[in-house]
């Protein structure tokens, strides 16, 4: 091999007496020097620690947390007054839409606070404060994980309207957040802390001396765990929805943290751009904004509906931090770590602020207009923006410089076109390896059992996927290495790769991707090492470019691009591998973790690999990483290191389960009683799925439910809600139980009237009595007939998709209507003769209604389930598979009537 050996400035490199000069501007030395310079262990053991140091910097700055104010004066934002106000609020457990703690203690709890300010306001008389309680009543169709409709009638919103003296402004900017929760959760950072954020903001612009420019809207809604219903039933019903002109919506998908920008528009770029000028502790990123807008996350907010409904721009915020108590009985107060919500505030009044006094703010809005702006934060210390247009010409300008060099070494004879092309077959056949281990890595997880045994232990995907596809990688490279004859190795390999980015950041500029900055970075940074070690040279530093050189050049230039890896890697493994838990049965999560780390390993592999080019043979060091692969493997595969599911009071990571004790009963087309029955209605919320749960009569003992019976989609089960196709039937359980849960508003589903319509329709009205806050109807024409329309919403079947079984969601949140009344109307279009309706089954409906919250929520059965639970989660190593207790529960009772028609 040749040492790679550069033209220094001022006209070349110093000569050694023994070695000889080629044209090509390397120097051959003899064989003892060039063993002796070349890398060594030593080397890659520094690479290691040199990321470790870096990862440990990333995360000490990612975790770092603003000082918490208490200011009693209003003039600043205080996360003391808003701790307090969340403890009140999150102190009586959960708050489903419809329960006595939101409808009433939650309500009275921010109605207080509302009265508190609004003196304020009136006491120092430049502003104006209107508040309003909205009770909507709607329905709208939604496309969230199925196609489904939802219906609510009387749920409850708080709505606060702050503005300058006179009249209300046309142009106001609307905050958003929801005081409600998913059953069996207290919703501390789901979102309770949203609500005491903007109340705090509320409170510092009510003690303001001075007017407002323009009206700020407070929306505290009470319905967006109904599937957003709050959001719709505001920007649908009520009379100021038509002066809003942007808005900020506040989430919580886990427990504290660093609040991220994650969405933002569509159009009205300004509103992007003050949040960067304006907030002053920035977290964002557009390439977070393409990834959830693409749907690959099952979650959605109500930045949807008041985009979709509403037609207006906005910011989408959210906590992320520590998933795995998203939706559980963990998601409390004190999770939220002091500095959280002092620095979420203080961007929040910032951004509020600068967007009142914006003149943006009352121009026409630009909502058609596609996103103009690249835009990211660096670890939290400061923000990078900068337009698509500026990023084209940064981006296209750094693919011309990459080719631009690549075809200078080959006009100068330094390597040529082959050994390019050779270099990239070296890379092929490395990624090719790399993939065959990762799908030999998921085999053996799988064989064995052990998936998701990381789930506990994010980390662990770093010593089960990354390090064997590594080494694997690694070992191709010092194989081509020790067989090529190519000049200039290290350097063609090290183009190569500048080579390839260049390539994928055409195509992603090209395809206007505006994440495609972060390839950016990747060829930016590689591209300064030569003019580096230029500068060695310039200043005297080098005589020679030697592997030393060489490779502390590459540190040197690699650290930003280092810093980004890393700090993206660890916020997409911290936030992908909660999510692993609800992703259903549908996606084995194997298959999302092993290409992730092979990107991560494959990343790794690329920027290092040249340096495999001028080290001595690597055998100690893949004998060394695979040994400590080996040994973290059996440690994973045979200790409490890989149990998936872990129970800690600090740190819960547990499996998800819905667990309903239900009743049902199917009715005969005459009528009659066809079962009747009483079951634990049971779904796992992860790839694990139901057989995985430990052995007990109330878990288990039960194969999966027979669906033959039926067209309905949902098998004539409970579901609380449209996800049968990430939670289908047949990976769910139905466990017959003696003991029958108390229904207190039993069904009452009764046909008034059938009758044909035309030639070949068929119209049902029905009256719906009975039932609780939370209901769902599954709707399945039978023979040829499909459904035409219904009285729920407009029906429009391009747009909604048609589906044998079609789930209507029904909610109530203030008041408990007594009927409810709808109509159905059925096409058949195939049938040569229509079959007579009064002797056959044209329509299968069933109704399920759920007891999510209240005095009636926990049967005997089911509480008792809960405290086994609970108290066997605690002690994993009391016996053998004792791990598989490792769950959270939500949890209810639950009736389900099925009728033909």
């Amino acid at each position: 091999m040749e040492v790679r050996r550069r033209t220094t400035a001022g006209g070349g490199a110093a000569r050694l007496d023994d070695s000889k000069s080629s044209s090509n501007g390397y120097t051959s030395l003899d064989e003892e020097r060039k063993t002796k310079e070349q890398l060594g262990f030593r080397h890659w053991l520094l690479v290691v620690l040199y990321i470790g140091v870096i990862y440990g910097g990333v995360i000490y700055l990612h975790r770092r947390m603003p000082p918490v104010v208490d200011d009693p004066k209003f003039e600043r934002f205080s996360e003391t007054h808003a701790r307090n106000l969340l403890k009140d609020l999150t102190k009586n457990g959960p708050r489903p839409s419809g329960s006595h703690n939101l409808e009433n203690i939650a309500f009275n709890v921010l109605r207080h606070q509302l009265d508190l300010a609004a003196k304020n306001v009136s006491a120092i008389g430049v502003n104006r404060f209107e508040l309003d309680v909205q009770r909507p009543t709607g329905c709208f169709d939604l496309k969230f994980l199925s196609s489904f409709t939802l219906c609510y009638e009387k749920i409850t919103n708080l709505v606060v309207r702050l503005g300058p003296k006179g009249k209300p402004s046309d142009s106001a900017l609307l905050l958003n957040c929801h005081f409600d929760t998913m059953p069996d959760t207290p919703g501390a950072t789901d979102d309770a802390v949203s609500c005491t954020i903007m109340m705090e903001v509320l409170n510092v612009l009510a003690h303001t001396k001075e007017s407002l420019q323009n009206d700020v809207i407070f929306l505290f809604n009470g319905a967006e765990e109904n599937f957003l219903q709050g959001a719709h039933g505001f920007i649908e019903k009520h009379p100021w929805r038509h002066s809003i002109k942007a808005f900020i919506n506040l989430e919580g998908t886990g427990s504290g943290g660093r609040e991220i920008l994650f969405q933002a528009g569509p159009g009205n770029s300004w509103l992007l751009q003050t949040y960067l000028e304006a907030a002053p502790h920035p977290f964002c990123s557009v390439l977070a904004q393409e990834v959830f807008q693409s749907g690959v996350i099952p979650s959605d907010t109500d930045f949807r509906i008041f985009r979709d409904y509403g037609r207006a721009s906005g910011l989408d915020i959210a906590y992320t931090k520590n998933g795995w108590v998203y939706h559980t009985e963990f998601d409390e107060e004190w999770r939220i770590e002091p500095g959280a919500i002092q620095r979420a505030g203080e961007n929040v009044l910032a951004v509020v602020k600068r967007i009142l006094s914006s003149p943006y703010l009352r121009q026409a809005a630009t909502f058609d207009e596609g996103n103009r702006w690249v835009f990211y934060d660096v670890v939290g210390l400061f923000s990078v923006y900068y337009s698509i247009s500026i990023g084209q010409i940064l981006n296209f300008g750094a693919v011309v410089a990459t080719f631009v060099l690549i075809f200078f070494r080959f006009r100068t004879g330094v390597y040529g076109v082959a050994d390019i092309f050779e270099a990239l077959v070296h890379h092929l056949f490395a990624l090719l390896a790399m993939i065959v281990t990762m799908f030999a890595i998921i085999a053996l997880v799988i064989n064995l059992d052990m998936v998701m045994c990381w789930y506990s232990l994010p980390e662990a995907i770093g010593g089960l996927y990354v390090l064997p596809m590594m080494i694997t990688g690694a070992a191709f490279h010092s194989y081509f290495a020790s067989t090529t004859k190519m000049r200039a190795a290290e350097m063609v390999h090290c183009d190569s790769v500048l080579f390839i980015f260049s390539c994928l950041l055409f195509t992603m500029t090209a395809a206007r991707l505006a994440s495609a900055f972060f390839i950016f970075n990747y060829v930016l940074f590689p591209l300064a090492k030569d003019p580096l070690i230029w500068l060695f040279g310039k200043f005297g530093m080098i005589k020679r470019v030697t592997p030393n050189v060489v490779f502390f050049a590459q540190l040197v230039c690699y650290f930003p691009l280092i810093v980004f890896a890393v700090y993206a890697i660890t916020q997409c493994i911290d936030f992908f591998v909660p999510v692993m838990g609800r992703l259903g049965n549908a996606v084995n999560p194997e298959f999302v973790m092993g290409p992730l780390a092979l990107g991560i390993a494959y990343t790794f592999v690329l920027f290092t690999c040249n340096l495999i080019y001028i080290s001595r043979r690597m055998n100690y060091v893949l004998k060394v990483a695979s040994a400590v692969f080996l040994l973290f493997f059996v440690a994973m595969a045979t200790t409490s290191l890989g149990y998936p599911y872990k129970y800690s009071h600090e740190n819960p990571r547990l499996r998800r389960v819905i667990i309903l004790h239900a009743t049902r009963t199917v009715h005969n087309f005459d009528g009659g009683v066809k079962l009747e029955d009483t079951g634990l209605f049971i779904q796992s919320l992860d790839y694990r799925g139901v057989a995985d749960l430990p052995q007990h009569s109330f878990l288990s003992g039960s194969e999966a439910p027979s669906c033959n019976h039926t067209q309905d989609e949902y098998c004539q089960l409970p579901y609380y809600t449209a996800i049968h196709e990430l939670f289908p039937p047949s990976h769910s359980r139905w466990i017959a139980v003696p003991s029958v849960p108390r229904i207190p508003y039993p069904i009452e589903l009764k046909m008034i009237k059938r009758e044909r319509v035309g030639e070949r329709k068929l119209r049902f009205e029905f009256e719906l009595r009975g039932g609780f806050d939370k209901m769902s109807l599954h709707i399945t024409p039978l023979d040829n007939y499909e459904l035409s329309e219904w009285s729920f919403t407009p029906m429009n079947l391009d747009t909604f998709g048609r589906r044998k079984t079609y789930f209507v969601f029904l909610t109530y949140g203030f008041e408990r209507p007594e009927v409810r009344t709808f109509w159905i109307e059925l096409e058949d279009k195939k049938s040569a003769k229509l079959p007579d309706p009064a002797k056959q089954p044209n329509l299968e409906i069933a109704v399920a209604s759920h007891h999510a919250h209240g005095e009636n929520q926990n049967s005997d059965t089911l509480l008792q389930l809960r405290e086994l639970i609970k108290s066997r989660r605690k002690g994993p190593q009391q016996a053998i598979g004792w791990w598989k207790w490792g769950i959270t529960v939500v949890g209810g009772t639950s009736e389900i009537v099925i009728h033909q028609y």
